[in-house]
């Protein structure tokens, strides 16, 4: 086991930007400061070949053009709010909006693309800072986050804890495009689900309803399947976003639970999800556009590679029926996901 830092480059302020190696038998997983993204993955396949699994930019300035937050930790609000508002206590708060009236991933300035403070925190574990203001992206409340991650053989686990000096909302998860191939499309990767329902959403990816159940839909992954088996089947869910982009509510809802396994059909490589979320993220990559060239020049394009983002629901700060997530002052965020490979 190891930890290796070294300097990643500058951000156009000037800022700097550092990246830490972490090492741990056959794995080996890249974490960067800017955005506490997760870079590289690299794990053994059915052959023993490490395989990077996810997308990436070779400098930061890509992290900062492109689009996508690639294996960053997003926040203060994962997902979307609607109508640049929320409500605490019964009270209005305006927000900052990055996508036409609504709210989506904690503004234009979200924590994807903050430069945190790092340290190593164990023999193959680092943990990354950020202190956000009162106000910053609209929310009350000077909060600060320790995101760490573990990597333990071929685990990676990311914990989150968080407080904050007022009432406020927080979401965080972690936007890693997962390509178990290490390239080409990912419609043939398989995928289950630990969800009998699904959030509905309209033409704008917001929520219609909390629940409606899968079952006789395309969103129907309690049993295995390939991601590309219903992918294009004629469903306005589908269409209204390009494909999948849905939030998935777990069963059961509480606890450190397998929310979902996904298997590279080239690699043989398996990974589960292992969370405390009441909800999952499926998100095909349906607005990748190549604009920015990944890591070693790669071109990312729509369905070349899948997030699973574990997560409180979308819009759930102007749903307090849909039970409550405030973080309170004296009460601290603490919130674990794991990302567990096998072949």
């Amino acid at each position: 086991m190891a930890v290796i830092q070294e300097p990643f480059g500058a951000t156009r302020e000037g800022q700097a930007v550092d990246r830490f190696i972490l090492r741990s038998g056959a794995a080996e997983a890249e974490i960067i400061t800017f955005g506490a993204a997760l870079r590289t993955l690299l794990v053994p396949d059915r052959s023993g070949k490490q395989v990077d699994v996810v997308l990436g930019y070779d400098d930061v300035s890509g992290y900062q053009r492109g689009g996508g937050y690639l294996g960053a930790v997003v926040g203060r609000y994962a997902n979307r709010i609607a109508g640049g508002s929320c409500l605490i206590d019964g009270r209005r708060v305006p927000l900052e909006v990055n996508e036409g009236p609504n709210q989506l991933h904690g503004g234009p300035q979200g924590f994807s693309h903050r430069v945190f403070q790092a340290r190593q925190s164990g023999e193959s574990a680092v943990t990354l800072t950020y202190d956000a203001a009162d106000g910053e992206g609209g929310f009350p409340g000077a909060l600060t986050l320790h995101v760490t991650y573990t990597l333990s053989g071929t685990d990676l686990t990311i914990r989150y804890e968080a407080a904050s000096d007022k009432d406020t909302y927080c979401n965080f998860t972690n936007h890693s495009y997962f390509n178990l191939n290490g390239g080409g499309d990912v419609m043939g990767h398989r995928l289950w689900l630990a969800a009998s329902s699904f959030t509905p959403v309209g033409p704008d990816s917001i929520p219609t309803a909390m629940a409606r159940p899968v079952a006789g839909t395309p969103f129907d992954f309690t049993a295995e399947k390939p991601l590309g088996r219903d992918i294009n089947a004629d469903d306005q869910q589908l269409r209204n976003v390009g494909g999948y982009d849905h939030n998935f509510v777990l069963d059961p809802a509480q606890g450190l639970r397998r929310c979902a396994r996904l298997t590279g059909d080239r690699s043989g490589i398996v990974m589960e999800v292992w969370t405390e979320k009441p909800g999952v993220q499926l998100y095909t990559g349906n607005f990748l556009d190549g604009t920015v060239p990944g890591k070693g020049g790669a071109v990312h394009q729509p369905r070349q590679a899948v997030c699973l983002e574990t997560q409180f629901f979308p819009d759930s700060p102007n749903h307090p029926e849909w039970g409550d997530i405030l973080l309170r002052p004296g009460r601290r965020y603490d919130c674990t996901t794991a990302f567990r490979f096998s072949r």
